[in-house]
């Protein structure tokens, strides 16, 4: 017990220095390798940025580890709801999975039942949404990656079916399809054609065409989710508790891929 009582006494002497410069030298000369839940405090009191502080910490742990002292790993962050708490969250999201559904206000009213931080059931939120389109197996899709890449050096990846100037025909003819439907227009793959252009199967061609509309689909349908996500965040982060402030639907996308599209290809220019 007094072991503990001397450690908190000693961890409380940086608190007493005066000088800005030497605040975090003697908060890290009493074994506080990292900034535990001092962030704040020590910002206040050096007068440096979160991140200035993080980093100077960071810099005296690689000083020691160089100079072959004992430095600990990093404290694991408390993460871990309690049973209750985690049943809550997960009801609520059950009955409010969609993006619009669990507004700032729900955060807020969860907050109260839970005594969680807005922070925390942010950052639940996000990680469940995450976990349901799929962006939660980002560490799967890198390593996917770096095999591809591999085999591409190797020479064993599978080589597409299509030559470059094949894909580069067809790129333009779907940015063409995609403009056109933008525009309220129709415009027909001249799957024909592109038969006798690339002596391809015909199934083949519509099959690449196929997949390459629900990669977009599905890109407008992540930066939708990001969108609205973002604007969710800075009214939980930013706006007073009384302010009823709706989010702005991302009505405005179509008009920004519009513009990409445009930049990229000029739709009166034949193929």
């Amino acid at each position: 017990m007094s072991n503990a009582e001397n450690t908190s006494e000693k961890s409380e002497k940086w608190k007493s220095v005066t000088d800005p410069k030497k605040v975090l030298e003697a908060y890290y000369s009493e074994g506080n390798y990292y900034h535990y839940g001092d962030i704040v405090e020590l910002a206040q009191m050096t007068g440096l940025s979160h991140k200035n502080v993080r980093d100077t910490l960071c810099r005296f742990r690689k000083r020691d580890e160089k100079a072959g002292k004992f430095v600990p790993p990093p404290p694991r962050q408390q993460n871990e709801f309690s049973d209750e708490q985690r049943e809550i969250l997960e009801d609520t999201f059950e009955k409010h999975p969609l993006m619009g559904q669990w507004t700032p206000e729900k955060t807020r009213e969860i907050c109260e039942i839970t005594g969680l931080k807005v922070k925390q059931v942010n950052n639940w939120l996000c990680h469940q949404r995450r976990k349901l389109d799929g962006r939660g197996n980002e560490k799967d899709r890198r390593r996917r990656r770096m095999i591809k890449l591999e085999k591409i050096r190797l020479g064993t990846a599978r080589v597409s079916a299509f030559s470059p100037p094949e894909l580069d025909l067809m790129e333009a003819l779907h940015l063409k399809a995609e403009l056109a439907e933008i525009g309220g227009k129709q415009f027909k793959i001249p799957y024909g054609e592109l038969v006798e252009k690339t002596g391809k199967d015909r199934k083949k061609i519509r099959d690449w065409f196929s997949k390459r509309k629900l990669r977009d689909k599905n890109f407008v349908k992540l930066m939708e989710n990001q969108k609205i996500e973002q604007i969710q965040n800075e009214e939980i982060e930013d706006e007073p508790s009384g302010s009823n402030q709706e989010p702005t639907p991302p009505n405005d996308l179509h008009q920004n891929l519009q513009t990409i599209l445009n930049s990229l290809i000029f739709p009166d220019n034949p193929i």
